[in-house]
This record gives C-alpha cells, structure tokens and sequence, in this order.
C-alpha cells in the first residue's frame, strides 16, 4: 500500500469525524456531549466485560471441539468496538455499532462421540484345522 494513502486514510478519519460531529452537534445541539459520554463508558464496559468472557469462549470452543481463534475473533471484534466507542465522535460509534450487530457465523461442533477414526489392519488369527 502506498505510503501517502496511508497517511491520508490517518489524516482524513479525525478530520471527518470532527465535520460529522459539528453537523450533528447543529442539529442536536448538547445532546452529543452526552452521547460522546455515553459512548465512552460504553466502550469501557465492553471492554472489561470482554476481557473477562475471552477466556470462557476460548475453554468452551476448546472442549466442544470448536476452532478457538473463532473465538478469538468475536472476542476481537467485540473489543475493537469497544475502542471505537471511546474513541469520540459519530462515525466511529457508527462502525463499532456495525461491528456489534453484524452477524455472527454459527459454529456447531463436529465431535461425535461414536466415531472413532483412525487406520486399521485386519489380521486373522483363527485358522482352520487341515483334515
């Protein structure tokens, strides 16, 4: 990726989230003093609250045979929301809201309990008696 789209993408984000915020704040006026509050302990709620429940998805995808890095990435989605709700401004509280309602995949597990895979080899041990 070219070094100045970089640096535009890094550049360009604060600034339209400080254009949003003023046309929101003209139309809703203190109103988004108290969203941006809200938001931030939102975000600080996701996020302590996710810190704890990683390691209970990460156990449970384990012992129900699951992929656990699954696990990892809800428990990584549900955190980058968080960090983009304390960050201040609408458009970021927009995508992490985006991040919190997109769907997740259903994952059922595949362990069944009478299959047992592996090789096998018969040998038969049993001969006849020759008459």
């Amino acid at each position: 990726m070219a070094p100045w789209l970089l640096l535009a993408i890094l550049l360009g984000f604060p600034i339209l989230e400080l254009w949003v915020a003023v046309l929101v704040a003209q139309k809703i006026g203190w109103w988004l003093l108290l969203w941006m509050i809200g938001s931030a302990i939102l975000g600080v709620t996701l996020i302590r609250e996710e810190q704890f429940a990683i390691f209970g998805r990460v156990m449970g995808a384990l012992q129900q045979g699951q992929d656990p890095f699954r696990a990892i990435f809800a428990s990584g989605r549900v955190l980058l929301a968080g960090l983009l709700f304390i960050f201040p401004g609408v458009v970021s509280d927009f995508l992490a809201l985006i991040l919190l309602l997109w769907p997740r995949p259903r994952v059922q597990a595949s362990v069944d309990a009478d299959v047992i895979e592996g090789e096998y080899r018969r040998e038969d041990t049993f001969k006849l008696p020759k008459e």
